[in-house]
């Protein structure tokens, strides 16, 4: 089967993150069998608006990488080429409600419409991850099209009613912490400071980073420990902060890291002791991490966020102790670390806890695959 996955940018890398990690994980599982799903001879495409953005996170080229992993890397203008309208997917994931090009929608009615009607693509709408309540209900949701196609509503998400998250390769990238790490990172952990606390910073511009940031230097001289910092692309830590943090006698040393690619950045929230996420992709990551971690949720003007923000935390710590819920929700929201610290290991063991029910829900590749498998047995 051919998959067609469109992406544009909205969220900064986000939207691109996650759509790369989704044709990798289809890739990797092209030629295996996925919750009793066979998908042998699957080819990937991925049409992209900004390949700039997408070559950040794919090893700096995003064309030669993804045909090394079997996926064809085109432009967005390509999905209008004589070949690909030749061509259209099997299956096509329109992610997070980008409007296909009308001239590969029209190819899609002209395939439906030479062929029996019960081989016209399997369109799927994948929407932005979130916890609330109302996604179980839309989950799967067909939309009828004036044209005569079927649109399904796609909405991953942390119950069995809804679609899962991406796992992607993470155990198989996470499980090398024995060995070497990568090269991206070689140097960088060995610079660490010996049983020092580690944390990953991978905030929006907003982020208060600087206070943040002094609050966890204060706690930490407090409790005679040190904590090694890893900035990641370029975050918005002030000039002052840099240089107080860089004398003898902080507790807080900063290391600063370009992007990396998205294989390199899970190991990497794989060893921190907390990680500070934003958006999508990363915040997915950081629950396959298993560790306290901190969302900046992507801002919205009519604050549509602080519900989805709220949503999750419901569901995130509805399990955990009374006491551990009420830190977490203050750390959550950039509470001082002095609240926090003192409860990193109950918040860790909440936070493994919690990968595992994930884990049990099944991940986003597989729950696509059953689906795409049900309708073709439907047929």
């Amino acid at each position: 089967m051919r998959w067609d996955i469109f992406c544009q940018i909205v969220d900064n890398y986000g939207d691109a993150g996650v759509c790369w990690r989704l044709a990798r994980a289809l890739s990797r599982l092209s030629s295996s069998s996925v919750n009793n799903v066979e998908c042998d001879d699957s080819r990937i495409r991925l049409f992209c608006d900004d390949l700039n953005v997408l070559n950040v996170i794919a090893h700096g080229d995003a064309v030669r990488h993804g045909a090394s992993l079997g996926i064809e890397v085109l432009p967005w203008s390509g999905a209008e080429s004589p070949a690909v309208l030749a061509s259209v997917g099997d299956v096509v994931i329109e992610a997070f409600a980008c409007h296909l090009p009308t001239p590969y929608v029209e190819a899609m009615v002209q395939k439906t419409s030479q062929k029996a009607s019960s081989r016209q693509p399997i369109w799927i709408n994948l929407e932005y991850l979130t916890a609330e309540a109302w996604a179980d209900e839309m989950h799967l949701m067909p939309s009828p099209q004036n044209n005569g196609l079927n649109k399904y509503f796609y909405f991953p998400g942390f119950t069995p009613k809804t679609g899962g998250v991406l796992l992607g390769d993470w155990y198989e990238v996470t499980s090398s912490k024995e060995t070497a790490p990568p090269n991206s990172l070689s140097l960088v952990l060995q610079s660490c400071r010996p049983a020092s606390k580690k944390i990953s910073v991978f905030n929006y511009k907003q982020a208060p980073l600087d206070a943040w940031l002094d609050s966890v230097n204060q706690t930490a001289l407090a409790h005679g420990e040190m904590v090694d910092v890893f900035l990641c692309a370029e975050q918005n830590v002030s000039t002052e902060t840099q240089k107080a943090f860089s004398l003898a006698d902080s507790a807080v040393k900063l290391i600063q890291l370009p992007f990396i690619p998205q294989e390199d950045y899970d190991y990497l929230l794989s060893v921190c002791d907390i990680n500070l996420v934003r958006g999508e992709d990363s915040f997915v990551r950081a629950q396959w991490a298993g560790k306290p971690f901190i969302w900046d949720i992507y801002p919205q003007s009519d604050l549509a966020h602080e519900v989805k923000l709220n949503a999750f935390l419901e569901r995130y710590f509805e399990a955990s102790s009374a006491e551990l819920r009420s830190t977490g929700l203050a750390a959550m929201k950039w509470g001082p670390a002095s609240d926090w610290w003192p409860h990193l290991n109950a918040w860790t063991s909440h936070s493994e806890a919690w990968r595992h029910k994930l884990a049990s829900l099944g991940h986003l590749e597989g729950k696509i695959l059953d689906f795409v498998k049900s309708q073709e047995i439907s047929r």
